[in-house]
């Protein structure tokens, strides 16, 4: 496999939330099986073309929803000139009145309501009764009735797509369309820019949107199966017993089934490391057990970190930095999407198979038990303002009453106080999987310093990429970072949102030996992956190329390697996926909330 190696030179890193360094060193295939209608540009191959992008041609930034007069709801991409992008975060007060939803290319914006008709959640009467439970999806297929109820829930919803009722199956997906296929827009006044594109992907906003959705949703079915009790139940991918899809999505009689899933993958032992069409020369696995542990890796990692930033992602911005999303979304929540493939393999009709709820609802519980069983709390604004930035955001969905309501990130930090809870059966056992050294490679004392090479750089396949970084000097000097500035590796990425993109990252891997490396060692840091934007009936309405920042976990990392005192760190990106991914910089930091 061919190589090329550059030591990362001095320039000025991108904004971030993290603490930079006292000195600076950052540098400035498709899913095949089918053809999406996203209307991305292409751009050129040719990496001197490339080095012409400007690093936030297209940059990412979330608020909430509304617009003035009849509104809907919807999601944001930001796309901006060169000469026009601010140098800062532009946050935009999130209100009814800052999004608008656009009906185009064969796209109707679902959920349209009178703004005098939106009730707010906190003045609703609070939920009664014991809380609803959800349990995982793989062991409700022993329990007929509750299947029974499910699947009756679902197909009354789909019953009514025919007649433009907000709860129907059919609304309901297109919700998720609307607000993570740009379909939605910052208005012009709000974003201080022409309007942008808005996506609930890619920062702080992933996790509480999603929980808000799947409420709603699974008050719906509650509603009309005449059950307030009724929870959805929960797809644990995150234990060895779940890491299938559950039976109860994989009939093709039931409404919960979808046939344009992935056939190879609907009987077989998900694998988090693996996408369509990807080179993967990560040590092979010979048996389930193997790919059953990689995947506890993959999980440990998703979940052990240690600030709020680094789990949920950046604040939200109308404009001046790039999206970052966090390791709920970018690790196992994107792999399982890109597994069970189809409608779920692309944003613009993930909302179309049902075991996207399932899906989830896991990836809430994740959020529950990272703040509940890991003890970690979630976070303030990160340099974006107050904390109440954050929790304040609000969004409008249509309830089981057919009532429009307003409800905020605040109304939804506690799964409690929404009602439900999970039902935890069996043991978290990626919670003892911390990665070790691996085994069987050679350390050779560390090599001269490569080759200077500047930023972008056009990943290939089959060309891994070489980049030694400087580390802080406030965590040399202590021998390690601390868990509230923990050390993260800072990796800017421009990507065609249209394309599944993926590529792994090692840390201290001798050349020539990354074969030796795999998801339950130490020095695999993790891996950067792309769900495609586009399906659905509007395409992906011209979006361009996406810039989007992304950290990876190296506290521990670093302790487990016995390198808390070396000044340097060696950084291999060995690309999977995609044919339009352009690294604009890799850098580390001390990475704090607040």
């Amino acid at each position: 496999m061919a190589s090329s190696s550059f030591i990362v030179l001095p320039s000025t890193p991108a904004a971030s939330a993290c603490l930079p360094l006292s000195k600076p060193v950052a540098g400035g295939g498709r899913q095949g099986r089918r053809r999406l209608s996203c209307k991305c540009k292409a751009g050129d191959d040719d990496l001197a073309v490339r080095r012409r992008l400007h690093r936030r041609d297209v940059l990412l930034g979330l608020t909430g929803v509304g617009a003035a007069g009849a509104i809907n709801l919807g999601g944001l991409a930001l796309a901006a000139e060169p000469d026009s992008v601010p140098a800062t975060c532009v946050t935009v007060p999130v209100t009814d009145k800052v999004i608008r939803c656009v009906s185009a290319d064969g796209f109707n914006c679902p959920g349209v309501y009178r703004p005098e008709d939106v009730v707010d959640f906190s003045a609703l009467p609070p939920p009664n009764g014991p809380l609803r439970v959800r349990r995982p999806a793989h062991l409700v297929a022993a329990d007929a009735e509750y299947v029974r109820k499910y699947e009756a829930g679902v197909r009354m919803m789909r019953d009514l797509d025919a007649s433009g009722d907000p709860r129907s199956f059919k609304s309901q997906a297109a919700i998720h369309e609307a607000y993570c296929n740009f379909h939605y827009k910052v208005t012009a006044a709000a974003s201080r820019t022409p309007e942008i594109d808005f996506d609930v992907h890619f920062s702080s906003i992933f996790a509480p949107w999603h929980r808000m959705y799947i409420y709603f949703f699974e008050r719906i079915i509650g509603e009309l199966i005449g059950d307030t009790a009724f929870a959805l139940p929960y797809w644990n991918w995150d234990a060895p017993d779940g890491m299938m899809l559950p039976p109860i999505f994989n009939d093709a009689s039931s409404p919960l089934y979808d046939a344009n899933r992935d056939q190879a993958h609907v009987t077989a032992v998900m694998d988090l490391n693996k996408g369509p069409g990807a080179e993967n020369d990560l040590p092979l696995c010979t048996d389930d057990a193997c790919v059953k542990e990689n995947n506890l890796s993959v999980i440990y990692r998703q979940m052990a970190v240690d600030t709020a930033l680094q789990f949920h992602g950046n604040k939200f911005c109308a404009g001046g930095t790039p999206g970052s999303p966090g390791s709920l979304e970018n690790a196992a929540h994107t792999a399982v999407h890109i597994w069970v493939g189809g409608d779920m393999g692309v944003l613009g009709t993930a909302g179309r198979d049902p075991v996207f709820y399932s899906h989830h609802a896991n990836v809430d519980r994740m959020w529950h038990l990272w703040t509940t069983t890991l003890g970690n709390q979630d976070f303030l604004g990160a340099g974006a303002g107050t904390e109440d930035d954050w929790r304040d955001t609000s969004f409008v969905f249509y309830d089981e009453k057919r009532r429009p309501v307003r409800i905020s990130v605040r109304d939804v930090l506690d799964a409690g106080r929404l009602g439900y809870t999970y039902e935890e059966k069996e043991t978290l056992e990626w919670r003892d999987k911390r990665p070790k050294p691996a085994t069987g490679i050679d350390r050779p004392a560390r090599p001269s310093v490569p080759a200077a090479l500047s930023f972008p750089v056009a990943l290939k396949k089959g060309r891994k990429e070489y980049v030694t970084v400087e580390r802080p000097e406030e965590a040399r000097a202590s021998g390690g970072s601390s868990k509230t500035a923990p050390e993260v590796l800072v990796v800017d990425v421009t990507i065609d949102p249209c394309e599944y993109a993926k590529f792994d990252v090692l840390v201290n891997v001798p050349k020539g030996q990354e074969a030796r490396v795999g998801p339950q060692d130490s020095e695999f840091a993790g891996s950067f992956e792309n769900l495609p934007h586009g399906g659905g009936d509007g395409g992906g309405r011209g979006m361009g190329r996406l810039t989007l920042t992304y950290r990876f976990a190296l506290r521990e990392l670093v302790e487990d390697l016995g390198c808390d005192q070396d000044r340097r760190l060696d950084v291999t990106l060995i690309p999977r996926a995609g044919e339009m991914v352009v690294v604009e910089g890799v850098r580390v930091e001390l990475c704090k909330d607040s």
